[in-house]
């Protein structure tokens, strides 16, 4: 059964924070334990040999921040992964 039917059941809500104490131990003990049909590895055990091979991310302060210039107007939130497609366009522009 779904968590929001789950928690509705029991007269609660689901939300942020509801979602995330339950994901975590979903994660450890269900998605991450078992083996991906794809790539038929334990997803728990290949992060382990790619940790070996990733380098560190860059500091966000590091990261220049592109100058978009939105048609409509209206501000883009930085915080935001959604944008109109026009941003993606003078992204690659950009790039």
């Amino acid at each position: 059964m779904p968590l929001a039917a789950t928690l509705k059941q029991s007269g609660l809500k689901l939300d942020v924070v509801a979602a995330n104490a339950h994901i975590g131990p979903w994660l450890a003990s269900v998605a991450n334990a078992r083996v991906h049909a794809t790539t038929d590895e334990v997803p728990a055990v290949r992060l382990v040999i790619e940790r070996e091979h990733l380098a560190p991310l860059p500091r966000p302060a590091l990261i220049p921040t592109p100058r978009l210039n939105v048609p409509s107007g209206r501000p883009v939130p930085i915080e935001s992964l959604q944008h109109p497609l026009s941003v993606y366009e003078q992204l690659l522009e950009v790039a």
